[in-house]
């Protein structure tokens, strides 16, 4: 029998070669619907985050109307259970994922030839309603039409896409940043194709399922989480598949009650602040980084691709230094991190220098330590919860969902009252509680690494 350490060396062994496994051969697990989802990452994570509040502001000239706006889109991002009750029950997936590409395209050809606050919420609550209900069906396409032993290859592969996506709208973005109308229509144009690969790549025949029972039990027994959540995934809006999978746990927000005063309940308050805090930054960033730090729309959008594309690669990276280090560890140093960008973009709005250098810097930080923020948060769910791993995610995505709305809101508010000094102090001021709170003592649990072997299971097939 083996012990510990040497079984956690062997696991840690076996996830490398699977990893490898699943980057050499990508034409066994990549579908052509894939591309349909690549699509929607690029207008959803790359050119609305960029576009949408630019627009907002040139069009109205309230600052303010950019946090209810795109709080609206958050919002809509919640529907996401909706979506994926409906899709298992009536099994009108490739109709939802249709309609999903409709709703959006139609709301973002609407968008720039309306005007006023409550029309431009709802229109984005329908974008971001439709984002959901794409994301969400394509995490049904996957395990209720594939085989389960494909599931984490075809998903991690689907979630890659994603990230990639994302990287080519933020870099497209920079091209429409003086012409939002153009933009606007463009980024509807460009979901047009998905509906034709969708057409053309789109399983019809679903695998044999019991369906007596609900297939998200499925997703919860069998999917290896953290071990997905090695592949890249954008933070911005529409990002993060495994996001739109919550729907598939939320059961366990009725186990609420039992990680109060556990460690995993102090880690999803520590969670619920890091995503309050940083939420008002991401809302802003592409007018905060043009008014306030002097830098170019384009700019922004190019800084924020390069970036993007290089943190892509710290997710499978993340992954490994979080079994060697301790996931605890690593989710505190990206924390930290964090907090370096916003004091730094602190620094450039109050010393008398430029603010440029210190904001591009602080920007960079930021994106680059949300990899390691995301694969560590992930892997310590998995680790700390006292109730089932799939409860457990859904716990998790679902304080990250609603600090991100809650949070976003709230700075209407703040904006007016404050200004722009309020993005980095709602960011230190997250953070450092995030640290405080749950980020600094999640090594006090009671409960084993998730890679840990019990005593009896040493044996690694």
């Amino acid at each position: 029998m083996e012990t510990k350490p040497y079984a956690k060396i062997r696991l840690d062994q076996q996830s490398l070669q699977r990893l490898r496994s699943i980057l050499s051969a990508p034409q066994r697990w990549i579908s052509l619907w894939f591309f349909a989802y690549a699509l929607q990452g690029a207008v959803t994570s790359g050119l609305l985050p960029i576009l949408i509040p630019l627009m907002i502001v040139a069009l109205s000239h309230h600052l303010s109307w950019v946090a209810y706006v795109m709080g609206a889109f958050n919002l809509g991002l919640l529907t996401s259970p909706l979506w994926g009750s409906l899709a298992d029950r009536r099994h009108v997936h490739r109709l939802l994922f249709f309609g999903g590409f409709i709703v959006l395209a139609g709301t973002l050809t609407a968008l720039p030839f309306l005007r006023g606050l409550l029309t431009w919420c709802l229109l984005v609550f329908l974008a971001g309603a439709g984002t959901s209900t794409v994301a969400t069906v394509a995490t049904l396409f996957v395990v209720e039409f594939a085989p389960k032993t494909e599931w984490e290859q075809r998903l991690s592969w689907l979630q890659t896409f994603n990230g990639a996506g994302q990287v080519a709208g933020l870099f497209l973005a920079g091209i429409f940043v003086t012409n939002f109308k153009l933009g606007m229509i463009c980024s509807a144009l460009i979901l047009l194709p998905a509906l034709w690969i969708g057409a053309k790549g789109l399983p019809i025949k679903a695998q044999h399922h019991d369906w007596r029972n609900e297939i998200g039990q499925k997703m919860r027994q069998d999917l290896d989480w953290h071990f997905i959540a090695q592949f890249g995934r954008p933070e911005l809006l529409g990002g993060d598949l495994m996001r739109f999978s919550h729907h598939l746990s939320l059961g366990g927000l009725r186990q609420m009650k039992k990680t109060l005063g556990t460690a995993f309940g102090r880690f999803l308050l520590s969670w619920f602040a890091a995503a309050f805090g940083v939420s008002a930054f991401f809302a802003y960033f592409p007018v905060a980084m043009q008014k306030a730090y002097d830098v170019a729309p384009a700019l922004t959008s190019s800084v924020y691709g390069l970036t993007a594309a290089a943190a892509l690669s710290l997710y499978a990276l993340g992954g490994q230094v979080s079994s060697r280090m301790g996931a605890d560890r690593v989710y505190r140093w990206s924390l930290l991190t964090r907090l370096l960008g916003f004091i730094l973009l602190a620094l450039g709005l109050f010393l008398p220098v430029s603010p440029m250098i210190p904001g591009l810097l602080g920007f960079i930080i930021i994106i680059i330590a949300w990899p390691l923020q995301s694969i560590s948060g992930t892997i310590l769910t998995a680790d700390l919860a006292p109730l089932s791993e799939g409860a457990a995610m859904g716990l998790f995505n679902a304080a990250g969902a609603v600090a991100t709305v809650m949070g976003t809101f709230l700075t209407g508010p703040l904006m007016q009252w404050v200004g722009y000094p309020t993005l980095p102090l709602m960011g230190i001021i997250g953070l450092l509680l995030a640290w405080l709170g749950g980020g600094a003592r999640t090594t006090g649990n009671t409960f084993p690494s998730v890679y840990d072997v019990p005593q009896g299971a040493g044996e690694v097939p």
